[in-house]
């Protein structure tokens, strides 16, 4: 058997592995949406989903009261933590 024989002997078997791979594949790319259409539908839906925190009313003495025990919890808090803040 002549090198050139077994040269086209082995380009053949490589064009028939490749034409069984490629057989299945689908090649039609179009699709019923872009990629800016994507990205437009989760800005869309980024914009829709705002988290809103709940509304307390506490009228004028709840507030008072409120804003006084916040700033005591805040004066009380341990201060011997010499880390950099990052407590896990």
């Amino acid at each position: 058997m002549a090198p050139r024989d077994r040269d086209d002997d082995e380009m053949e078997l490589i064009n028939a592995e490749f034409e069984s791979m490629v057989a299945d594949l689908n090649l039609d790319q179009s699709a019923p949406t872009t990629y800016l259409d994507e990205l437009a539908a989760i800005e869309k839906s980024e914009r829709e989903n705002i988290y809103l925190p709940p509304r307390t009313r506490r009228g004028i003495h709840g507030t008072f009261l409120h804003l006084i025990r916040s700033i005591q919890a805040w004066w009380k808090k341990p201060g011997d933590d010499n880390s950099d803040g990052a407590v896990v």
